[in-house]
């Protein structure tokens, strides 16, 4: 009996192989990291996993995947492992790139945009990269046609892997204002910028549209690529949307403040992140450090307005992680004066590094590093769990972090 099984397993893994449409449509449904190990099987699994055309159909059934782990910078930069089987994800480590010094810029669905330092006893400079940290594959980006009159504002990528195979670089030029006498301006003049992409399928940089103005101080060079558009934060109560696909930019209304400051504005400690995860677009809305609650705000697919997706209540991260919480007292002891109000909590020590979503509503976890620890909460179970140690245990330090500093590591065999 046990023979007769034996034969019908192997005549089955025999039609299997013989089969390439059946084979596909399996290998189709293994996870990236998996597909990577299978091309050891046989050689014909590895043609059929390194085809371009079977990376494409795997990309295009994996877009807006939730992330694998997150980059970040540290001494240079680190790796956050978010998989629990430690063994299965390898660090994705990008010196491959053999290039004197890296900095991510953005990552975009699986690829990350960088700008690499070189030097050599000939030559050093810089140039920029997109590179597949997942399949160590890499390619150089011309620089774009900044010149003495124009400069970058800012560089973003754009990969959706669902619409196509591939990817385009947007640049915000910005065009320098020259004055013969600073004297003769009599008001605030506003600088006018202009677009221009680059496309992986034609290899070249060409403009988009004409020159255009912006709100003030909109952050060109922190863009987030979210459902086809490119997203830029404005300290205004309008901020911009480029449509990559129909290159054309639009507004999208930003929260007002409901009270104290100007109406309208906002800063970095009232919205310390800005970024996306499975197709959603996210921003966190603080209104103190003082204060235990904070939303998470999502901006609807229309961009018609940003709703409230979460609540994150910090006194919950607090009862698992109470060095969240804490008094000046704690970090001025001589200048304490032992009164009821020192000992009760002044404020809460954190950054956001990420807000991560599965596949249900309630898998969503908020990533932060508090002192001396890297922890992540859930606001609808309300559970919190430690993720890994922070470089150091200072409050100062761990306040201070960005959200663009983090970068989302998706597996993907997306080819370049």
């Amino acid at each position: 009996m046990a023979d007769n099984d034996s034969a019908n397993q192997t005549s089955s893994a025999e039609m299997v192989e013989s089969n390439q449409d059946l084979l596909t449509q399996i290998l189709l449904h293994f996870p990236v990291k998996s597909l990577l190990k299978s091309k050891c099987v046989s050689k014909r699994w590895l043609s059929l996993i390194s085809d371009p055309q079977f990376a494409a159909k795997i990309s295009h059934l994996n877009v807006n995947l939730g992330p694998s782990g997150l980059y970040y910078y540290g001494s240079p930069f680190g790796f956050l492992n978010f998989d629990t089987n430690h063994n299965m994800l390898k660090v994705p480590s990008l010196s491959f790139l053999n290039v004197t010094g890296i900095e991510i810029l953005q990552s975009c669905n699986g690829l990350l945009l960088l700008l690499c330092s070189f030097s050599s006893d000939n030559d050093s400079g810089f140039t920029y990269c997109v590179c597949n940290p997942t399949t160590k594959n890499f390619v150089t980006v011309p620089l774009p046609n900044a010149t003495a009159n124009r400069s970058i504002a800012g560089i973003n990528l754009a990969f959706d892997p669902s619409k196509s195979t591939h990817y385009k670089v947007i640049c915000v030029l910005m065009n320098n204002m020259q004055y013969l006498n600073l004297n003769e301006i009599e008001h605030l003049v506003s600088p006018t910028y202009q677009i221009e992409i680059f496309s992986s399928e034609n290899k070249a940089w060409t403009d988009s549209g004409g020159p255009f103005e912006a709100p003030y101080y909109t952050d060109f060079e922190h863009g987030v690529f979210c459902n086809g558009a490119i997203h830029w934060l404005s300290p205004t109560d309008v901020s911009l949307y480029f449509d990559v696909e129909t290159e054309s930019l639009k507004t999208m209304a930003m929260p007002r403040i409901q009270t104290g400051g100007p109406s309208g504005y906002w800063s970095s400690q009232r919205f310390p992140y800005f970024g996306q995860c499975t197709g959603c677009l996210h921003l966190i809305e603080v209104d103190s450090i003082s204060k235990p609650r904070f939303h998470i705000l999502e901006m609807k697919p229309d961009h018609s307005h940003w709703c409230v997706k979460y609540r994150v209540d910090l006194n919950n991260v607090a009862s698992e992680f109470p060095e969240i919480a804490r008094r000046y007292m704690d970090e001025f002891p001589t200048l304490a004066l032992n009164n009821v109000e020192e000992i009760e909590v002044q404020y809460y020590a954190y950054s956001i590094l990420s807000v991560v979503r599965g596949e249900k509503d309630e898998d969503v976890e908020v990533v932060m590093v508090i002192p001396g620890k890297i922890i992540s909460h859930n606001p609808r179970l309300n559970t919190s769990k430690l993720l890994s140690s922070w470089r150091a245990s200072n409050v100062y330090d761990c306040m201070q972090y960005k959200w663009y500093n983090v970068f989302h590591y998706v597996e993907s065999l997306a080819t370049l």
